[in-house]
């Protein structure tokens, strides 16, 4: 079974794929917006995610195996983005990536994401800003100008969410280092 939903906040993610193999669909394969599920015993695994700068080096050989002798196995990876899995009965288990590379990896998305808003806000006020003025309304014009609005909102909905979780982990990690 396939399902769709981009990845941006990816602990919105990992909790969806958790949530999907509680009822029973573990996650086989993924892409930045795509993700197939095969049917399996409900709750058998727990994912979690991982976005690494260390793969495509020598460290990677050592850190998957360190993770395979751990009883957790790598599910998928598109691009730095990669989901492990672990059996439920081993209990819980966590990725120790460091909080700051975590935050990071963050502050990336959200300039990106504040850079299409940027952009989009302002082809989206420049078109608008004409349209009305001449005589007869260039539908087309205005349902693009309207759409790169609407995007601005959109995305701007998603970038507040990624701002309240990079201070939730400043936030966790100023707590630890004080």
């Amino acid at each position: 079974m396939d399902k769709y939903r981009l990845v941006v906040n990816p602990y919105d993610i990992e909790r969806w794929v958790n949530d999907m193999a509680n009822q029973g669909w573990h996650l086989k394969k993924f892409t930045w917006i795509r993700f197939t599920f095969e049917r399996g015993e409900p709750g058998s695994y727990i994912y979690r995610h991982d976005e690494l700068e260390r793969f495509g080096t020598s460290y990677e050989d050592e850190y998957l195996e360190f993770l395979n002798s751990s009883g957790i196995q790598q599910v998928d990876r598109s691009g730095h983005f990669v989901f492990f899995r672990k059996s439920a009965n081993d209990g819980p288990f966590e990725l120790y990536s460091d909080k700051k590379n975590k935050i990071s990896k963050l502050s990336q998305k959200i300039s990106v994401l504040l850079s299409l808003i940027m952009l989009n806000l302002i082809i989206g006020l420049i078109g608008l800003s004409g349209i009305f003025s001449e005589q007869a309304i260039d539908w087309i014009r205005l349902t693009i100008n309207i759409t790169n609005i609407f995007v601005v909102v959109l995305f701007s909905i998603l970038l507040l969410k990624l701002v309240r979780v990079r201070s939730k982990l400043k936030k966790d990690s100023d707590l630890f280092t004080d």
